[in-house]
């Protein structure tokens, strides 16, 4: 049998005639460019580094992971789909392992129809001729599948042996000697000593020495001299800093929440828990399970329910008319992907909508990882009002405040068990009387009667202000007529009732109604629902939804009684619902009592005068309900009855008989209010059981002295408790219902289209999920840090090589799936993970490890030969060389001239920023006002800096820091004139030029200022030639500073820290020209 090869296509970039057929025995003779491609390839064609990222880049798209969006019903990234007959022709095959010939994709990518070939032309994708025989030899040699390289477990890989081991400090230079000797070259020299610490300082620190620590050094001949260097800086406060600063870019930090209102909030406690777990070297392990469930380990404390907020750092809507339950699924969606990326190093967004185009991540996985998050007890909307934030959320106590808190609830405990054994004895007696009492109803009548404040039976309807608006006075003399807009009057429980149309409002005089959730009280209303109402408002003495619900209301939800008290609902709030409904069409006599002790079991609620049962949604109520006014609320409405924005109206249902109580009724008093004449006739003859125990409760709670003392006891330290916690600060942390809510897969992402439901889970090709697991984010945390899973270690310990290198040794540190990059050093970064699993995941001994390496300690130093042959320093041939993330260079700025200020653990800072930036991106009456002043606040780390989302600190952002919108692992580098701009004209670094040239012409000879200015912007001594320059550039500046001084006065004036008047300010101005313009070369502001 003979065969015709086809044709390559004619788009490649060679002469196809190279590649023409001819005729061939029984087997496939390669084409000549093919087969003269092979010799530049491996002896041995390995999937992962050489076959899957062609695979991935041309073919994926169509015939990867993605189902929904598989051409041909075929798939190429597993082998048995891609060994399976085609299904559009069952005697072909799209891979015949050993047979390049038979396998359809040879024949594809070979052909010159524009029918058949592959990639297809309006794909604009081609493959290489190197590329081409690449696939071939694999097929040709067993087309042999692996799993995808990071899903491999890694494991201790041999340590290579050396010819020179003189050069090798640790095990890290033996493998990268070992790659280096495969390609001929060897390692750079060993950096001078001025270069190694001013390196491992910003690595470590993220500052720069001083002239002291240099020279000392320097002039060091003590063998341990560095070693000593390494751990001085990683027992500095200032690294846990400079991990801080990335972190915050993992953490997508800000203190705003983003979108158009972007409303500020405080999370610098979580900044501070970061800088703090870095510092007390928190193994990784303990680091992430923290932040993910510290609310779910045994025991857990303030700190580890702090460390939480990781997940509830993403941007956050607070605009009006929003659907919460579409910003909650984004919430939740910003979790999972930032986990994803964080932590697994994998894009699983991209997997949101559909299935992942390139990775073995299902859109299912995606929602079954998403499942760990999707119970938070949240509603999706932002609460803004005074000292509000979104629940759950965390006091954050000190141990002062928390003395005060445990000794009045050990009070109230102590008083709550006095007083129920005084109620037991108290019953006792009652039920041991033959009779009731007989003047008890008239008792009843009396107690009832005092404890009224308002009750209006909308009998009388007076004229208002206009013609739709009418007063109804109230039966007590204590307060005013309610006002009513558009009623409509029927026959109501009793006489006259209100029934609401779309307007109908009835609102209660100021301050009716004005209850704590301290305070005991009672309301009793008649409903007359019209229907089933699936969601419908009764009355609300409380604010918007956007404002937590912050005070007391009564809902409907399917006709059942919802009665909220809140601070910030849904987490800091009392919830009770009723189990039955109260039927439509008939008048319901109901009652809400409260004995204000801030608690749901004290919530009693009584339909036609009988208490009902009821379920508890939420019983967590620490803080003062009464409204508050500030920039973000829109005053108060006080009770309100019928229509109210933003909520489900009552529409066509009546209301009648509104009573308001300043106590707790008991269960008899509200029987004898609803009913009296039934209430009447079960007092007044011997009762049954039941009754007595009505009796009992009525007079323990009514005539007992002691009682009485003890309740007011109890209220009063509720009223301290709630008056101490209202002050304290909140911060949103994790915290899950107790029933686990529902998670779907949303077709194509959207939160309105549920389709399958789904349980946790995570993408089984990384790891299968032990059984003995909790599915719960606990659970999870144990998945990642399994000594089987693949990617924790991996991806960690890549981002700290990244750290000291510029880049990770897989460069793509925030794909670590198909479209990343394949690690430069396999082996290495193998033997670095595996290293940092045993060492119990000790972030700082990996970072001494890197950094006492020969590797890290070459020369950054370049050679012609060498930049040519490795630009990116992939082979590690030299010592690293990259330029400062934005932090550092203005940290530097600051810390070289000594203005850096050193307060730790507060409020984010306002530096220097232009002037009136915040006005121009809101228009709104409250928008945040810029709060720069003078003092420590414009000097403090860069790490320290406000963060609003919508306007990022300008100058940073100009050196590329993240905008802190979404989970970034690395940033993007760009080189702008803008920067150049910044570091000459931005008042920080002309400021902090000014103060370097006070500090050294004080503490120098003039003769010795310019070098030593160098030397201290730079971190080494100058040549010759540099010096000149320089000299040449202050005679300059001295010249033309001399010829006008106000200019140099000018100069000189930028800035808050006055100027030193004992200096000439000319030689103060021509100085520190000089050392900005030095700040501004590349050795400023480049680690070499």
């Amino acid at each position: 049998m003979t065969q015709v090869i086809p044709k390559v296509i004619h788009r490649l970039t060679f002469p196809f005639t190279l590649l023409l057929p001819f005729l061939v025995g029984c087997g496939w003779e390669k084409p000549e460019a093919i087969q003269q491609a092979y010799m530049d390839l491996p002896e041995a064609i390995d999937f992962n580094y050489h076959v899957k990222p062609i695979l991935s880049d041309k073919c994926f798209a169509c015939h990867g992971p993605d189902a929904a969006n598989q051409e041909a019903d075929l798939r190429l990234d597993l082998e048995e789909f891609a060994f399976a007959a085609l299904k559009s022709n069952s005697s072909h095959y799209a891979i015949v392992p050993g047979k390049p010939g038979k396998s359809e994709v040879v024949n594809r990518i070979l052909t010159e129809d524009k029918e058949l070939m592959m990639p297809p032309p309006e794909s604009n994708l081609s493959l290489s001729i190197a590329e081409i025989a690449t696939l071939t030899k694999w097929i040709e040699q067993g087309a042999k599948y692996k799993p995808h390289w990071s899903f491999i477990p890694p494991e201790t890989p041999r340590i290579p042996k050396l010819e020179n081991k003189d050069w090798a400090n640790n095990e890290i230079d033996k493998f990268v000697a070992a790659k280096l000797k495969t390609v001929n070259r060897n390692p750079s020299e060993k950096a001078s000593k001025e270069t190694l610490i001013r390196r491992v300082s910003f690595d470590l620190t993220g500052l720069p020495p001083s002239l002291e620590e240099i020279e000392e050094f320097v002039n060091s001949d003590d063998p341990l001299a560095y070693e000593k260097l390494v751990d001085r800086l990683l027992a500095s406060a200032a690294y846990g800093e400079r991990m801080a600063a990335d972190w915050m870019d993992v953490a997508r930090y800000a203190d705003s929440d983003g979108y158009l209102d972007d409303k500020h909030r405080d999370f610098s406690p979580y900044r501070d828990w970061v800088i703090r777990a870095f510092n007390k070297n928190m193994s990784y392990e303990q680091f992430i399970t923290w932040q993910l469930a510290g609310d779910l380990i045994e025991d857990p404390t303030q700190e580890s329910i702090l460390a939480t907020a990781f997940n509830r750092l993403h941007k956050k809507n607070s605009e009006a008319g929003i659907v919460f339950e579409e910003y909650r699924a984004e919430y939740v969606a910003d979790r999972t992907s930032t986990v994803g990326k964080a932590i697994m190093g994998l894009s699983m967004e991209c997997a949101r909508c559909h299935d992942h185009k390139y990775d073995p991540v299902s859109q299912k996985s995606f929602y079954q990882l998403s499942a760990f998050f999707n119970s938070t007890n949240e509603l999706g909307t932002a609460v803004y009002g005074p000292g509000q934030v979104p629940g759950p959320a965390l006091l954050l106590t000190n141990e002062e405040q928390d003395k005060i808190l445990n000794y009045i609830d050990n009070q109230i405990k102590s008083k709550e068990t006095h007083l129920a054994d005084l109620r037991k004895v108290a019953n006792k007696k009652v039920k041991q009387l033959p009779l009731l009492e007989a003047g008890l109803p008239s008792k009843i009548q009396k107690s009832l009667s005092s404890k009224l404040v308002a009750a209006y039976s909308f009998e009388t309807m007076l004229p208002g202000g206009n013609k739709t608006t009418f007063k109804s006075p109230g039966k007590t003399n204590n307060h005013g007529s309610a006002e009513i807009k558009e009623p409509v009057i029927k026959d109501g429980a009793a006489g006259k009732g209100v029934f609401i149309n779309d307007y109908t409002t009835l609102s209660l005089p100021d301050k009716v109604g004005w209850f704590d959730q301290t305070d005991p009280f009672s309301v009793s209303l008649s409903v007359f629902p019209d229907t089933l109402y699936n969601e419908a408002v009764l009355f609300t003495h409380c604010e918007d939804i956007r404002l937590g619900l912050k005070g007391y209301s009564l809902f409907l939800e399917d006709n059942k009684l919802n009665f909220i008290m809140a601070y910030s609902w849904p987490d800091n709030a009392i919830q009770v619902k009723t189990v039955a409904a109260i039927p439509a069409k008939e008048w319901t006599d109901l009652t809400i009592t409260y004995n204000g002790l801030g608690k749901a079991d004290g919530v009693g609620i009584y339909l036609n005068g009988e208490k009902v049962p009821v379920t508890v949604s939420a019983d967590n109520i620490y803080k003062s309900i009464l409204f508050k006014p500030d920039i973000h609320t829109y005053g108060f409405r006080g009770f309100v009855l019928g229509v109210r924005d933003k909520m489900k109206t009552f529409l066509k249902g009546g209301l009648d008989e509104l009573k308001i109580y300043d106590q707790e009724l008991t269960a008899l008093e509200v029987f004898y209010d609803a009913k009296p004449e039934k209430a009447k006739v079960a007092i007044s003859i011997k009762g049954d059981q039941e009754t007595k125990e009505l009796v009992a409760d009525y007079l323990f709670e009514s005539e007992h002295p002691e009682a009485k003392g003890l309740r007011k006891s109890m209220v009063d330290l509720r009223k301290d408790r709630a008056k101490t916690t209202t002050d304290i600060k909140e911060i949103m942390v994790m915290g899950d219902l107790e029933k686990p809510r529902p998670t779907y897969i949303l077709d194509r992402g959207m939160y309105n289209a549920p389709t399958e439901q789904v349980e946790p889970g995570i993408p089984e090709t990384v790891l299968h999920y032990n059984e003995k697991w909790p599915k719960n984010r606990l659970g999870l945390t144990k998945w990642f840090f399994d000594p089987e899973n693949p990617l924790t270690a991996r991806v960690f310990i890549n981002r700290i090589w990244q750290m000291h290198f510029g880049k990770g040794l897989v460069v793509t540190s925030d794909d670590f799936g198909n479209q990343g990059s394949m690690p430069s050093h396999p082996e290495l970064l193998d033997w670095l993970a595996v290293t940092f699993l045993e060492s119990g995941w000790d972030i700082k001994k990996m970072h001494k490890l890197i950094v006492m390496s020969a590797t890290y300690q070459q020369s950054s130093k370049n050679t012609p030969d060498l930049l040519e042959a490795d630009p990116d320093n992939l082979l590690l041939a030299r010592g690293p060389s990259f330029r400062m993330t934005a932090e550092m260079v203005r940290d530097n700025a600051l810390s070289i001239s000594g203005l850096l200020a050193q307060n730790r653990e507060s409020e984010s800072a306002y530096p220097y920023q232009p002037e009136g930036l915040w006005d121009e991106i809101s228009t709104k009456s409250w928008r945040y006002r810029y709060l720069q002043e003078p003092g420590e606040g414009l000097y403090r780390r860069s790490l320290y800096t406000i963060w609003k989302r919508t306007s990022g600190p300008p100058s940073m952002m100009i050196f590329d820091v993240s905008d802190r919108s979404e989970c970034k692992v690395r940033r993007t580098e760009t080189s702008t004139p803008l920067q150049a701009l910044v570091l000459l004209n931005d008042p920080q670094y002309v400021e902090a030029a000014r103060v370097t040239a006070e500090r050294l012409m004080k503490e120098y000879r003039p003769e010795e200022q310019l070098a030593k200015a160098f030397k201290l912007s730079t971190g080494r001594q100058a040549d010759a030639q540099e010096l000149e320059i320089i000299q040449q550039f202050y005679q300059e500046e001295e010249e033309r500073f001399g010829l006008n001084k106000r200019d140099a006065m000018a100069y000189l004036s930028t800035g808050s820290k006055p100027v030193d008047s004992t200096l000439d300010p000319v030689r103060v101005a021509s100085l520190a020209t000089v050392i900005n313009g030095i700040m501004n070369t590349t050795e400023g502001y480049t680690i070499r």
